[in-house]
């Protein structure tokens, strides 16, 4: 109900008499873009850029304290737009009436600022360079009377955010260019990469060695929740120990060195924790048959010293606990 109600609130909020429709017809929208399905365009612009992401991430500027820049690292489901207005248009009024639209469906505008290129975080527009999203030649973003702000809403199962960055652009003849960025926060989806283990392989491992690492057990970073995508590893995992009613096994957690070693040694107890818990909460497997224990980055398997090695350090080892 809130994307219909948000629909019709920008669409008619945007609905502006102009007296100038040439650029649009001159040019017309770049080749596979359109309007993102819950916000509309000022009327008479036209798209010149374009992008949609299926799931990533954007960092967005969203305060300042201390005369130092905020910013705000979201992942989502990304459209990306940038719209050039027709001529004798100001930024203020291009700003405003998306201020406003989204104001009235609800949304709060989280930060604000405006000016020339030295009054305003120069973050804001060093993303949008020559031939970024897909317009060639010039940067769009080199002009002045540059404004921004962004703007989300929390819904249900969800939040939104928007951002608008407006100036008089000397790449589109000093016309108003628009880059508007929507990020629509939500589960990502999940279960597109299968981890090569199970019951079968562990019980080789634990056999033949003592021991096995687990690499598909993940958590969010620098916390010990598990992510919803360990699932199918933890379920292996209660699948041997089902099968194997006297297997008890000492699950050791490590972590990467990136920080201190008393840290690394915290988080990776808190993560065998959570292993044990999960299994014996989930799984029903007892308590008794698991014992935690966090090494952090003591035992590497790999340097730390590049992100592949780190993330190989990075895991779970499930040890065999012989019978004192």
């Amino acid at each position: 109900m809130l994307k219909k109600t948000f629909l019709l609130i920008v669409s008619a909020v945007l609905v502006c008499s102009l007296g100038s429709f040439s650029f649009a017809n001159a040019g017309g929208d770049v080749e596979g873009s359109q309007d993102h399905p819950m916000i509309s365009r000022y009327e008479g612009s036209v798209i010149k850029g374009y992008e949609h992401i299926d799931y990533d991430r954007i960092e967005f500027p969203s305060g300042v304290e201390e005369d130092e820049l905020q910013t705000t690292t979201l992942e989502g489901e990304i459209t990306k737009i940038i719209y050039v207005a027709p001529e004798k248009l100001s930024v203020l009024k291009v700003q405003r009436n998306y201020q406003m639209a989204l104001e009235g469906a609800g949304f709060e505008i989280i930060y604000e600022c405006f000016g020339g290129i030295d009054e305003i975080p120069r973050s804001i527009y060093i993303d949008y360079g020559p031939d970024s999203l897909g317009i060639s030649g010039r940067n769009p973003f080199q002009g002045e009377d540059h404004s921004y702000f962004l703007a989300g809403i929390h819904e249900e199962d969800r939040n939104i955010y928007v951002s608008a960055h407006t100036l008089l652009s000397t790449r589109f003849d000093g016309r108003p260019a628009t880059a508007l960025q929507i990020l629509e926060e939500e589960p990502m989806d999940t279960g597109k990469v299968k981890v090569d283990i199970d019951a079968d392989a562990m019980a080789d491992d634990i056999e033949k060695k003592g021991s096995v690492s687990i690499h598909g057990i993940h958590f969010d970073t620098d916390e010990a929740s598990i992510k919803q995508e360990s699932e199918s590893t933890l379920a292996e995992i209660a699948s041997l120990l089902e099968r194997e009613e006297e297997l008890r096994l000492m699950v050791v957690g490590h972590t990467d060195a990136v920080g201190s070693i008393e840290y690394n040694m915290d988080l990776s107890q808190e993560r065998a924790e959570a292993v044990v818990n999960y299994l014996s909460s989930e799984h029903g497997i007892s308590e008794d048959r698991l014992a935690p224990y966090g090494v952090g980055p003591l035992a590497p398997v790999a340097s730390n010293e590049d992100e592949d090695g780190r993330a190989e350090n990075r895991r779970v080892e499930l040890v065999n606990m012989l019978e004192q």
